[in-house]
């Protein structure tokens, strides 16, 4: 029978490999600790962007100008100076406690920010330093949560653990700036507050009810010096640790100031858009995010991984470049998609390649090695910002996309090991 209808054999085992993507996307979930480890993050990751619209939004408003935006965006992740020292504690104590710390700052940081708005002495100034104190708990979670997951997850469902919690930042990126946009359209900054500020005690909650994660410490002192000198020893002997290094700090000086600080100046002073409209851009982007999230958890771990960075690296400069040669706001949402697209296919084999060739007891030195990675962000934020005030928005776009090629291409010469490995695995056995 189905011999004489191929089209229902073909349906049939399109139904039957989707039945299996589907199963193993979602994999992760049995486990208990992850579901909170996912809900934690996500619910944070909302909060924060819902406060980039929220407090980008006000600068523009209150002083009109682009650098100071760049600024702002800068000192969200000034704190990567000392990500090593971060590194070091969390390889010497327990990563659950300090989890659980760094994310009780956040709601702290947004109690803080709420009060001074119903006092009605919310300005530039404030908004600045509290971003300040912002950057250093937002590095010290990042450099706690990659550590933290390859031991709530095991190695076997790393790549999906890894996919999954990025999808659910891309979901609260496309969620946290229409939502925060919306609300400071129509209601107020003090509602806007309010929310953000619930978010982050529910993700504090969430993190409190992880179970014991049991991690061996390996860092004996908490000598910075030493303890860096060991990360660098093990990067030196790693090549590709170090190429997947090399790409990290390219996409965060050439491709992320897009998002975190140029994407604002373009809905408001080119396109003439209204904080809603901004929340919808930059919700198209995650959704292009979440569909590459997506695409990447349904893989299991196998496969080159190297050239998905790349290729996906690739991608979101293309797009930024097409992003500086759109008219108007509708059609660039079709672009942003395409950038978060490449952003989650390029992030999320950069993070998989670094975790699955780096030892636990190591984990905490490499991913605060990694972090410094991201001060390169606050330097394209900086450099992006004052080309926008001389030159344009539109031409600071255009050089970041373009920077971010050449750069890209420069990678891959000088490691060439990016593409010629199929997968993390299979480098770290040879």
């Amino acid at each position: 029978m189905l011999a004489v209808f191929p089209d229902i054999r073909t349906i049939l085992e399109m139904i039957a490999i989707t039945r299996i993507y589907l199963t193993r996307i979602f994999i992760s979930f049995k486990i208990k600790n992850y579901r909170y480890l996912w809900a934690s993050d996500c619910l944070q990751a909302w909060a924060e962007y819902m406060e980039l619209i929220v407090l980008s939004w006000l600068i523009l408003e209150i002083s009109s100008s682009p650098l100071l935006v760049g600024i702002y965006g800068a000192l969200r992740f000034m704190g990567t100076i000392m990500s090593p020292v971060f590194g070091v504690l969390v390889d010497k104590f327990d990563r659950k406690m300090l989890l659980v710390l760094i994310r009780g700052s956040f709601a702290l940081n947004g109690i803080i920010i709420l009060c001074i708005t119903f006092a009605g002495i919310l300005t530039t100034t404030a908004i600045l330093i509290m971003a300040g104190f912002l950057g250093l708990s937002k590095t010290f979670d990042m450099v706690i949560r990659q550590s933290i997951l390859p031991a709530v997850v095991g190695d076997k469902n790393l790549n999906n653990g890894v996919a999954l919690s990025r999808a659910g930042g891309d979901v609260t990126q496309m969620i946290g700036p229409i939502l925060g946009g919306v609300v400071l359209a129509f209601l107020s900054v003090k509602v806007s507050y309010v929310i953000i500020v619930g978010l982050y005690l529910i993700s504090l909650f969430c993190a409190i009810n992880i179970g014991k994660v049991s991690v061996k410490s390996s860092a004996a002192t908490l000598n910075v010096i030493n303890n860096f000198k060991i990360g660098m020893k093990f990067i030196h002997q790693t090549p590709l640790v170090a190429g997947v290094l090399g790409l990290a700090v390219i996409i965060n000086l050439a491709n992320f100031p897009i998002y975190f600080g140029l994407i604002s100046v373009l809905a408001k002073e080119v396109f003439d858009s209204s904080s809603t409209g901004l929340g919808f851009m930059m919700g198209s982007y995650s959704c292009g995010a979440v569909l590459g999230s997506l695409i990447s958890g349904g893989r299991n771990g196998t496969g080159n991984t190297g050239r998905f960075s790349v290729g996906g690296a690739g991608l979101w400069c293309l797009a930024i470049i097409l992003l500086a040669l759109v008219p108007n706001f509708v059609s660039s949402l079709p672009v942003l998609f395409l950038a978060g697209l490449g952003q989650s296919l390029c992030v999320v084999a950069v993070a998989m390649m670094l975790l699955s060739l780096t030892p636990d007891n190591l984990r905490g030195r490499v991913m605060g090695l990694r972090q410094l990675a991201v001060y390169s962000l606050p330097l394209g934020l900086l450099i992006s910002g004052a080309i926008a005030e001389i030159w344009g928005v539109k031409m600071a776009i255009f050089v970041d996309g373009l920077t971010g090629i050449l750069l890209v291409m420069a990678c891959v010469v000088i490691w060439p090991a990016l593409l010629n490995v199929r997968h993390a695995k299979e480098y770290k056995e040879k």
